[in-house]
């Protein structure tokens, strides 16, 4: 009476824990409950597991801990070759109240059926494996003598394959066979902010005195979750006319209506540092980002958003002026996205990481032009009077015939010589971070085991940011549930050293058409 499902190849990859490890575990909110499941293996998907584990890669990795599971599953079970056909013994499963079986298929079978897959064809062997399931359930002949008639008549509605591959679902579908994706619900990511509508008396509290102890919170707000520590709170008034005169929510530079819960002292104080962040604030996600990066206390920040919201900006712009204070001796990036082979590129180490912080040395030359006066200005004067007919401010500046992007390219190498370095994911494994601030941009391509090495590189006095989308995986074989940022959000969560920030869509700023895209790939994805 059990459900019987037969896993695909990509299941076991993705989705290895399944396969118990000799321990009870069961994965958060799986899509298919397997708890009580007949989870059967065709041998053609030990065959690929097989042709996977050589490779120095994360399927290669799943697919060694895959057969490594199912041996030692198999290896104290004994039965007969019969019994193998026919699922006659599967192995009870003594840490949960699963059965799980490995099918061989009869070399046979497929004389009654009207396609016959190549041995090499391992969708179809899959597929046979699947129908083999059904006709012995169905007490039909595995050995090839099943009729004709049986055959075309044959549906199994109690087969479930669990395959995420489409082009698999398609085949055996065509064949009858029921089939189903396999994956996690994913929770709602840990944003590290929350908007609430308060009451009147207390916004006021907190805007006449810049804190509210939990106690006051709790009274205001007997029906909020508990706070978590580091944890922004935006407030509103749910009637624009009770907020003050002279505040404006929308036009507020110290942004007076946002509060961070500190776990020290068990209040909600106010943002206490952002006015010493060296760019102009935009938006709550940017106060927020801000206040996390400049406090002192906080050693980890881990900022998520859509492309364009100032992430990488934001965090290289703070690396810069807080090594020119004396916070930290230099900056290192550690670009995450690292797809090129760095061996095969010519010229030393720094050189073949050069594409990849590209989007670090970008954001010191925007942060030049923005804030430095002196291009700045020349900026505008470009705008205003084209490349020639410009005004000059000094003889030095006469002779240069060079163009603004070039000097702007100049001074951006000086400043990334003086304080900026990069390395390689696998030269950070070793290493510590001791007096330095550490930059781990594009997390979201990370697996769990990078991401567990890169967060413990913090070292004495120094300082770590992750900056990522969840949204945006580019990394083959991960996912929401085995990206590295993910885990890293979890794992930080809840904790006084670190903070987590997220950026809204309304909070792009690179460019208003960049903003409408992300707009619209939010709307898109939330009506599919």
């Amino acid at each position: 009476m059990r459900p019987i499902y037969v896993v695909d190849t990509n299941i076991l990859v993705d989705y290895v824990e399944i396969i118990p490890n000799g321990y009870s575990y069961q994965p958060e909110k799986p899509t298919v409950d397997l708890s009580h499941a007949h989870i059967v293996i065709p041998t053609a998907v030990i065959r690929e597991l097989s042709q996977f584990k050589s490779e120095k890669s994360d399927r290669g990795k799943a697919a060694r801990e895959a057969l490594r599971r199912i041996r030692h599953l198999v290896e104290n079970d004994v039965h007969t070759i019969g019994d193998s056909y026919h699922l006659e013994a599967p192995i009870s499963v003594t840490v949960s109240d699963q059965l799980i079986s490995v099918l061989p298929v009869h070399q046979d079978f497929s004389k009654c059926l009207p396609f016959r897959p190549a041995d090499t064809d391992m969708d179809g062997q899959i597929i046979l494996a699947t129908l083999v399931v059904g006709f012995i359930q169905k007490k039909m002949s595995i050995d090839g003598t099943a009729s004709s008639e049986s055959v075309a008549a044959y549906s199994n509605k109690d087969i479930t394959l669990l395959t995420n591959d489409n082009g698999l679902a398609i085949r055996a579908r065509e064949r009858g066979i029921k089939t189903q994706r396999y994956g996690y619900k994913y929770p709602e990511p840990y944003t590290g902010r929350r908007e609430v509508i308060v009451p009147k008396r207390l916004f006021w509290e907190f805007f006449d005195y810049g804190d509210i102890d939990l106690a006051t919170w709790e009274e205001y707000m007997p029906k909020q979750p508990p706070l978590i520590a580091n944890e922004f709170i935006v407030m509103k008034l749910e009637d624009e006319l009770d907020y003050p005169s002279d505040f404006d929510p929308k036009h507020n530079p110290y942004f007076s209506h946002i509060g961070r819960y500190d776990e020290y002292s068990n209040k909600i104080t106010r943002l206490r540092h952002i006015q010493d962040f060296p760019i102009c604030l935009k938006n709550a996600g940017q106060a927020i980002y801000a206040e996390a990066l400049m406090d002192p206390n906080i050693s980890a920040v881990v900022c998520t958003g859509p492309a364009g919201s100032g992430k990488t900006y934001m965090a290289t712009v703070y690396g810069y002026q807080a090594c020119k204070n004396g916070d930290f001796i230099g900056v290192t990036v550690v670009p995450c996205d690292s797809k090129s082979k760095l061996g095969a590129l010519p010229g030393d180490l720094d050189e073949k990481m050069d594409p990849e912080v590209q989007p670090i040395k970008n954001a010191l030359r925007n942060y030049l032009l923005n804030e430095e006066q002196k291009f700045h200005k020349e900026l505008g004067n470009l705008k205003k009077y084209g490349p020639n007919d410009r005004p000059r401010y000094s003889k030095e500046d006469s002779s240069e015939k060079r163009s603004i992007k070039a000097r702007l390219k100049d001074r951006v190498d000086m400043i990334w010589d003086n304080w900026f370095s990069n390395i390689p994911i696998e030269n950070a494994r070793g290493r510590d971070f001791s007096h330095e601030l550490a930059i781990y941009d594009e997390f979201q391509d990370q697996s769990v085991s990078q991401a567990d090495t890169l967060i413990k590189r913090l070292g004495a006095d120094g300082k770590i940011i992750i900056t990522g989308d969840i949204e945006q995986i580019h990394a083959p074989y991960i996912d929401q549930s085995s990206s590295g940022l993910v885990y890293a959000s979890k794992q930080l969560k809840d904790s006084p050293m670190v903070a987590q920030v997220h950026f809204t869509e309304d909070e792009v700023i690179r460019h208003p058409l960049v903003r409408m895209i992300a707009k619209r790939q939010k709307d898109d994805k939330s009506n599919f």
